[in-house]
């Protein structure tokens, strides 16, 4: 009986010092807790190895000058599948605090308020967009400036992301190809070992280079919105503007877009230098290209190591300026040097988050100057930050990593330059269904010659304006 009291003494001790123990003991209360951000992306092999390594020290940095401890969680998304998952996840209520998302979705996310206006958070360090815009280069940025309505009704502007990667397109060309018939090249006054200066000379050189015989071709190009961009900004062409009334027109049709497609289609049809690879079916440029059945295209650098790998002995160049002659049909005082169209991806922060200053603060870390220049050295890739490119242009001094030799690829150098000559996209939504559904099938029409260039664009146009403006200007 007295062993039995010991014993239960004993336990009641025991349990005693337990409770004790687990009441003293630090717990981790709301305030303290890590701040936990999620993030959705669509990197493939070294981008999310390179991404992970960057969010740890994103980690590592914060506490000391924020005091609070933060996590990432990021998930892989296929990039095809992005756009449907977002969807479901704004139905469900369960989106990511930060997604990375293609610069052509921007406006639909915008439009729908459910990504965050950077330049109204607390934390927004700028005095405007306009401000900050000096920190990236000028399109990759523009791509997240959007126009929509307020309370009022009326239009204002916001910044909904930050670009964290951005493309374009170039003039690629088969130095073989030119060699092979340098004597015909030197005889037409062209250079076999240059690329064309200008879109008279481009042509000049594609007529040379045709041979239809050898199943050779001078150029070849996609039938895609997307892919004519460099065409429209060649002649300075737009594809919104706003009525006396305010309200936002489709323009297309006037005078500068109808002498930009002219020419796209006068490739094929008048000069017939160009293989019809636009053609459902056909081999595509870049096949044609890495084949060598075709010396010019227009190509990003996605397909430079392809080319490589391959074997091909090509150069990149910017894709060349129209001649006076052709501004002046076109009512164009100025002529750009260059023009292409821009691709790529922008971060944005979802209003469901419950952490917006410091995902903004992650947003400004991913896209500063020093990650900026592991990122691109790293893969490769175009930098966003207008720094970061003059320091790989050699336009600034490095002052970092004392071990880190600054040594850019040639062909990249030539992206650097040609990424200042982009053209902004069509800031309106649904531009997906604008591309395959109204615009690629009218060009198309007018490459087969069932319609006018004019008549092309001004369907296209009036659909523009009937489906998607009519609601927007509502």
């Amino acid at each position: 009986m007295k062993k039995s009291r010991i014993h239960l003494t004993l336990k009641c001790f025991l349990l005693f010092a337990l409770l004790f123990m687990v009441h003293c003991q630090p717990f981790s209360s709301p305030e303290k807790a890590p701040i936990l951000l999620t993030l959705w992306v669509t990197y493939q092999g070294p981008e999310i190895k390179k991404f992970q390594e960057i969010l740890r020290r994103f980690e590592k940095e914060y506490p000391q000058k924020y005091g609070k401890e933060i996590r990432v969680e990021a998930k892989q998304v296929p990039f095809d599948d992005l756009v449907t998952n977002i969807k479901m996840a704004c139905i469900s209520g369960r989106t990511p605090d930060i997604a990375r998302v293609d610069v052509m979705k921007m406006v639909e996310l915008a439009y729908h308020k459910v990504i965050v206006p950077l330049d109204q958070l607390e934390s927004f360090d700028a005095s405007s967009i306009q401000e900050k815009k000096k920190e990236f280069l000028s399109v990759p940025f523009q791509t997240n400036v959007i126009e929509v309505k307020n309370q009022k009704g009326d239009w204002e502007n916001h910044l909904y992301g930050l670009p964290e990667q951005t493309t374009c397109l170039a003039l690629f060309w088969n130095r073989k190809l030119f060699r092979e018939r340098e004597e015909a090249l030197r005889k037409a006054g062209l250079n076999p070992n240059c690329a064309p200066k200008n879109w008279e000379e481009l042509i000049r050189y594609g007529k040379v280079l045709t041979q239809p015989e050898k199943g050779l071709y001078g150029f070849a190009m996609n039938n895609s919105l997307w892919w004519t961009m460099p065409f429209f900004g060649l002649f300075g062409g737009s594809f919104i503007q706003k009525d006396k009334q305010g309200r936002k027109v489709c323009p297309l049709g006037d005078e500068r877009t109808k002498a930009a497609l002219q020419l796209k289609v006068d490739l094929y049809r008048r000069h017939k230098i160009e293989a019809g690879a636009w053609k459902s079916g056909a081999l595509g440029p870049d096949v044609s290209f890495l084949n060598e059945k075709v010396a010019m295209i227009f190509m990003g650098p996605w397909m430079v190591e392809r080319f490589l790998q391959k074997g091909l002995d090509f150069g990149i160049s910017l894709i060349p300026p129209i001649t006076k002659h052709m501004a002046q049909k076109a009512g164009l005082k100025k002529i750009p040097p260059s023009a292409t169209n821009i691709g790529g991806n922008n971060l944005v922060i979802f209003e469901s988050c419950r952490h917006k200053d410091a995902a903004y603060r992650l947003l400004k870390f991913i896209t500063s100057t020093e990650v900026q220049l592991d990122w691109c050295l790293s893969l490769k890739q175009i930098p966003v930050n207008r720094k970061a490119l003059q320091i790989l242009l050699g336009q600034l001094p490095y002052s970092g990593d004392g071990d880190r030799t600054i040594e850019v690829d040639p062909y990249l150098k030539v992206f650097m330059h040609q990424i200042e000559y982009a053209m902004v996209p069509p800031q309106i939504p649904r531009y997906g269904y604008i591309e395959s559904d109204i615009m690629n099938p009218e060009m198309e029409l007018a490459l087969k010659g069932k319609k006018t260039v004019e008549q092309a664009l001004k369907d296209g146009a009036r659909r523009i304006n009937q489906e998607i403006l009519s609601k927007v200007n509502e």
